[in-house]
């Protein structure tokens, strides 16, 4: 009987062992990826807000300034499902992602507005330049991580942040773990010294020139806070301290374009490490949780089944030893 029990135990700790490695090393990396349509549950379409002031905002109407200006900012993105299954976005697992994102002033009016089309790593977020990527229709390098999301299974590490703005890949610098109502975070900095993203032509006393007309530079710096829940690689929350300007002739900074301060509403914020708690609780059990358990269970089983049969052996061995002698 005890050998019978021994090999139904060996067998329930081979099936356990079994299980914790496909649920860590095949269920896992098979979940553990970007959807290749974020907004699935919303009629396809996902939508981020942020909010916050311009301190100062130029008004290219009348080429004045306004001071403290209240702002938004609405971003959509939508997955390209079919673009996903070609047969070069299957071999580099890729999702497609069409985002549009608009900044309006409290009246309405459309102060900056671009678009972007990103091909990126469903578990690492690398982007390609492969179907169709580009950057307000216009074909880019891109490299680094996409700006809409950090690896699955982040690390406390730098890394290479795609800045749209500049179309070049700045550092995102990690600076710590915190917490965020409850949540743990990773926070990383992404720092964007002045770069030149354009000209302007405007009139020449504007910028400090004798000429009637004047192609201004336009330059555009930014600090850029980013708050990332590590299991899933989602950015729950994050604020953009932002400056635009244009230069003169003598290559400093003559009108303020932009200079502003804006974050995440707390609404979205919310949403957003609500959201991140479900997902990453889930990983964690899948990951780490349901592996370890069925690990331990089934060792524990597989050495309490092997101890049963060799024990049941021994006994045999010994009754069959005695009824010989006997005889």
């Amino acid at each position: 009987m005890n050998r019978g029990i021994g090999l139904v135990l060996v067998g329930l700790g081979v099936f356990l062992v079994v299980l914790g490695a496909l649920m860590r090393f095949m269920v896992v990396p098979a979940l553990a990826k970007a959807p290749l349509s974020p907004g699935e549950s919303d009629g396809g379409v996902t939508q981020t807000n942020q909010a916050g002031v311009a301190a100062k905002l130029f008004d290219p109407a009348t080429f004045t300034e306004r001071r403290d200006v209240p702002l938004t900012v609405t971003r959509y993105t939508r997955g390209d499902v079919p673009a996903s299954q070609t047969d070069e976005a299957k071999a580099g697992d890729l999702a497609i992602y069409d985002t549009f994102q608009r900044v309006e002033d409290n009246a309405g009016v459309v102060v900056l507005a671009n678009t972007a089309r990103f091909a990126f790593n469903r578990v690492t977020s690398e982007m390609t330049n492969c179907c169709g990527a580009n950057i307000d229709g216009e074909n880019v390098e891109m490299s680094g991580i996409v700006p809409l999301k950090f690896p699955m299974f982040t690390q406390p590490q730098d890394y290479p942040y795609f800045d749209t703005s500049i179309n070049e890949t700045v550092q995102a610098v990690y600076q710590g773990q915190e917490d965020a109502d409850g949540l743990p975070v990773y926070k990383f900095v992404v720092t964007v010294e002045p770069s030149q993203v354009g000209t302007i032509e405007v009139p020449g006393d504007l910028v400090g020139s004798p000429l009637p007309t004047f192609v201004a530079p336009r330059y555009y710096q930014n600090v850029l806070t980013l708050y990332v829940e590590p299991q899933t690689g989602a950015i729950v929350k994050g604020d953009s301290v932002q400056l635009q300007t244009l230069r003169g002739p003598d290559g400093t900074d003559q009108v303020t374009i932009l200079d502003a301060v804006i974050g995440t509403t707390p609404e979205q914020a919310s949403a957003g490490i609500k959201y991140a708690k479900t997902q990453s609780a889930l990983l964690a059990l899948l990951n780490n949780t349901v592996p370890l358990v069925a690990f331990v269970l089934g060792a524990i089983l597989l050495i309490l089944g092997v101890i049963l049969v060799l024990t049941s052996k021994r006994r045999s061995g010994g009754s069959h030893a005695g009824g010989y002698t006997a005889a």
